[in-house]
């Protein structure tokens, strides 16, 4: 009885861990904390979206490129499922992203798929895949403009 109680102890608090690594993902990445953020993944995690870049050092440097390139944004992540086995933990999340880029206001939606790892006693990203289901310009509106890319569904 004692070591299922503890198994599901672990269990609500790997669940709660991985809630915060993703939250702290969108703050680190909004705040542009750069050291803080690429901490989040592993020593070679992978962030596969608007470009494949694979370890911290790549990481850093695309997104930075990226938040030059981009006057503001901001991330908002909801309904997130995850299933854990271990050490390793797989899950999707729901993203709503904000941007304003030379003067122009975006907005769009997508989702995370995340492959996350226990290294050293904490969460990380081992990898990162962002899926857009549109990205457009705000004053254009979203109906029926998909993000380039976007896989057809049947």
């Amino acid at each position: 009885m004692e070591e299922a109680l503890e198994r599901r102890l672990r269990r609500i608090e790997d669940e709660l861990a991985i809630g915060q690594l993703r939250a702290r993902y969108c703050h680190l990445l909004d705040d542009r904390q750069w050291p803080e953020f690429v901490d989040l993944f592993t020593e070679d995690g992978l962030f596969c979206g608007l470009k494949e870049v694979r370890g911290r050092t790549e990481l850093l440097r695309f997104f930075q490129e990226f938040a030059e390139a981009t006057e503001d944004f901001w991330h908002f992540c909801t309904n997130g499922t995850v299933e854990i086995e271990g050490d390793t933990a797989r899950g999707r999340i729901s993203l709503e992203y904000l941007s304003v880029t030379d003067g122009m206001s975006y907005v769009s939606a997508g989702h995370y798929d995340d492959v996350m790892e226990r290294v050293d006693g904490r969460w990380r990203f081992r990898s990162r895949h962002i899926t857009f289901y549109f990205l457009t310009p705000l004053s254009e509106g979203w109906a029926g403009r998909p993000f380039p890319g976007r896989r057809a569904t049947s």
